[in-house]
């Protein structure tokens, strides 16, 4: 499609991880577009990775809230965009894309609830005609793409770009001085726990695991996640000084440059594990009912540093385990697994 927009919005509001996969489309659709005015609909909560970014000229951080639905839709109204974007894919967002004003509202054929019957141009997905299961295996980062494509953007590079401020290194510094991490330290970052439960492998696993490697010389744990003072209390007894507990801590911008700093991440399927790939830091993960082929660590997304099971109902993108052996394909990845894997990582130094 060859079109010449002044002023471009992209909608795509959440979560951080799907944020982060649509990143590349932005820099193809900059590359496509270098005079145009590009804003990004983002929700509040994850605003902040996209600051300072260098091929946006505005954050659009919205509530989503009912009460705020008329000032939201003025917000958008009032910019006068000439071309929507709508890589959520969802009734809302094609609504709010449709209702923005824009005369060219693009977004996916295959997109959910309804969401195409919005937009005024449907990109189809190269799926094969009766090979929809083909959809299933191709990652977020290609299919946000296959828009950018369809408006003419070439997509040879795939960055991802994040915040790495003075201030929040300093930060980082100072919770590292303070913990009494020194130059010789080993830092191995965990991220035991995510919103969706059903995407976390056993918690006593992952303490298992931090206790097996701060038997390594200079290892330490880097605590990470949502603050939960069980989770907490569940590492530092076990762990004791070889723990660095952050969780509750970092901004969401902070995690890019405390994965700077880190020798390895250790993450279920979640934010915090895309985030050290974007910033090209060594990861451990286990996947469960998620697919990796899909959503899993983008150029990554095989390898002995991504452990699955093998059981035939995984991936199965369900939100509650339908086995009768409840979360087999989490239970099944042993933490022999794991720490071998990180040990190798350790050794090899990437």
């Amino acid at each position: 499609m060859r079109i010449n927009p002044k002023r471009i919005l992209i909608i795509k509001p959440s979560s951080l991880g799907d944020i982060i996969h649509a990143l590349p489309t932005l820099v193809a659709l900059r590359t496509r577009f270098p005079e145009a005015w590009i804003t990004w609909m983002v929700k509040e909560e994850w605003a902040e990775i996209l600051e300072d970014n260098p091929y946006l000229n505005e954050v659009l951080a919205v509530n989503f809230s009912l009460s705020r639905g008329w000032s939201l839709l003025q917000a958008v109204r009032e910019r006068r965009f000439d071309l929507v974007i709508d890589l959520q894919g969802l009734f809302r967002s094609g609504c709010i894309a449709r209702l923005s004003g824009a005369p060219v509202v693009v977004g996916f054929a295959q997109g959910r609830e309804g969401s195409p019957w919005w937009y005024t141009h449907r990109v189809e997905l190269p799926i094969p005609k009766g090979e929809s299961w083909r959809l299933w295996n191709m990652h977020a980062v290609d299919r946000n793409l296959e828009v950018a494509k369809f408006l003419g953007a070439e997509c040879m590079v795939r960055e991802f770009w994040l915040p790495s401020r003075d201030e929040d290194r300093e930060v980082v510094d100072r919770w590292f001085r303070a913990s009494g991490i020194v130059g010789t330290d080993r830092l191995i970052a965990m991220a035991p726990v995510t919103r969706q439960a059903i995407k976390n492998w056993p918690l006593e696993r992952f303490i298992q695991v931090a206790h097996a490697l701060i038997k390594i010389s200079h290892v330490k744990i880097v605590l990470i996640g949502t603050e939960d003072s069980e989770v907490s209390r569940s590492f530092e007894g076990v762990i004791g000084s070889g723990l660095v507990n952050l969780m509750g801590k970092t901004r969401v911008r902070q995690l890019s440059v405390l994965f700077d700093r880190v020798q390895l991440v250790i993450a279920n399927d979640s934010a915090p594990l895309h985030i050290a790939v974007a910033r090209g830091t060594p990861i451990v993960t286990v996947f469960g009912p998620t697919n990796p082929e899909a959503t899993g660590p983008y150029g990554r997304h095989q390898g002995p540093y991504l452990l699955t099971s093998p059981i035939s109902c995984r991936p199965c993108g369900q939100r509650t385990c339908r086995n009768d052996r409840q979360l087999e394909c989490l239970t099944s990845i042993s933490v022999s697994q794991v720490v071998s894997q990180a040990e190798r990582l350790l050794v090899s130094g990437h």
